[in-house]
């Protein structure tokens, strides 16, 4: 079935929104309980990208039993704009999640996630420092940087990757009573 202008408009509307939004919901389960949590994330087309530790998140240990999600990216209205509605939008996403372990997916999300936060670079140095192109490369990044922010590893995290399987977007000033899915 071929796109149309509207759906290439949906579809150009939501990565604009991924773009301009840091922070997403992500829902895992295990053993039929549900978890959410709030990270941080980078997305290439709409592959998303979060760091987390494997070893202590709940969301980690979820997806590496289940690796099916779903994904909420919203804004935080204000107590007063909520009496408004229709200034709700968000993006809903169900999808497969995995922890990155080559080089090349590792290289690949680190490329998109200092893209997007270029001051981490410092810090996702001391994550990926078995992979000697990845350093340099970060290292190239922190150098344009007005200042490198110093920052320590307490933790071991890793990158994780989101791959949707279903995408729709939420917007109160078109309709109330529906979601659009986008076709991609």
């Amino acid at each position: 079935m071929a796109k149309n202008s509207k759906d290439e408009e949906l579809k150009a509307k939501v990565l604009d929104y991924l773009k301009q939004h840091n922070t997403m919901t992500l829902a895992t389960a295990h053993d039929n309980k549900p978890w959410a949590a709030s990270v941080f994330y980078a997305s290439k087309g709409f592959t998303l990208y979060f760091l987390s530790d494997p070893a202590i998140a709940q969301h980690c240990k979820d997806i590496a039993q289940n690796p099916h999600v779903s994904v909420a990216i919203d804004e935080d209205y204000p107590l007063k704009a909520v009496d408004d509605w229709r200034k709700v939008k968000g993006i809903q996403m169900e999808g497969m999640a995995k922890m990155l372990t080559s080089e090349e997916e590792i290289a690949e999300a680190v490329g998109v996630y200092a893209g997007k936060y270029p001051f981490v670079a410092s810090y996702l140095k001391l994550i990926v420092s078995p992979f000697p192109r990845i350093v340099a490369f970060l290292e190239r990044v922190a150098k344009g940087l007005p200042f490198a922010p110093s920052f320590t590893a307490v933790s071991v995290v890793r990158f994780y990757q989101v791959v949707p399987t279903g995408v729709w977007f939420v917007d109160n000033e078109r309709s109330f009573e529906r979601r659009e899915a986008v076709k991609f």
